[in-house]
């Protein structure tokens, strides 16, 4: 395992190259290790902004968030692949997407120092909720380059357009499950916390709002005065 982190870190083309010679089970599996392992570990950090079981909660929730976010995007990315001209190969896919994935958990690890540097100078939650989105934001960015590679090395006509659509459904699945298994900071304020929380608005709604408290502006519909 260690050997192709060292590789997806230091050489991605050569990474690239052995998914495509046919090694996607011991791929899978190696991926499959440093995300749970690299996304624990932002998580708890995540968690640390409030403490106690929430450390715990995040550290569970943020691996979900990606694996599931590889398990319904792959597919997607074969069957628009197939449909364009693009030679099927669903494991190989799988293996492609899960690498990305993997490489983008790594750079969120990394970016671990600054949530706890955010933590240490009491940033204030709505600030650290924009932060937070800006690393995901990132580390998206650079899974996709990866994948973007990957397919332009195949140079298959169907590579662009389902290059295109594996985007849209990494923002929406990804984006959705991330919204679906809140909360990962808590709100200093909040009497409890829950491993869940119950459904509202959007994800789009809630970081326009976070920008906007974020800079002294708060809405009452949203935090309404109490009687």
């Amino acid at each position: 395992m260690s050997s192709m982190v060292d590789l997806l870190l230091r050489d991605r083309e050569q990474m690239l190259a052995r998914i495509r010679t046919g090694e996607p089970t011991a791929i899978l599996r190696a991926m499959v290790l440093t995300i749970v392992g690299a996304m624990a570990v932002f998580g708890a950090a995540l968690g640390s902004y409030r403490g106690g079981i929430q450390i715990a909660y995040a550290a569970v929730k943020l691996p979900l968030v990606l694996l599931g976010t590889a398990a319904l995007s792959a597919p997607v990315l074969t069957a628009i692949g197939a449909s364009l001209g693009r030679r099927v190969r669903m494991a190989e896919d799988l293996a492609l997407v899960m690498s990305a994935l993997a490489f983008g958990a790594l750079v969120l690890a990394a970016c671990t120092p600054l949530v706890l540097l955010g933590r240490a100078v009491d940033m204030s939650y709505h600030a650290m909720t924009l932060a937070m989105v800006g690393m995901f934001a990132f580390a998206g960015m650079c899974s996709l380059r990866m994948v973007v590679k990957a397919l332009g090395l195949e140079g298959s006509r169907g590579g662009m357009p389902a290059l295109a659509t594996l985007c849209v459904v990494f923002a929406l699945v990804g984006g959705q499950l991330s919204w679906a298994l809140r909360p990962y900071l808590v709100r200093p304020r909040s009497p409890d916390i829950v491993f869940l929380r119950e459904r509202e608005g959007s994800l789009i709604d809630a970081v326009v709002q976070a920008t906007s408290s974020a800079r002294g502006i708060y809405g009452r519909d949203f935090a309404p005065v109490p009687e």
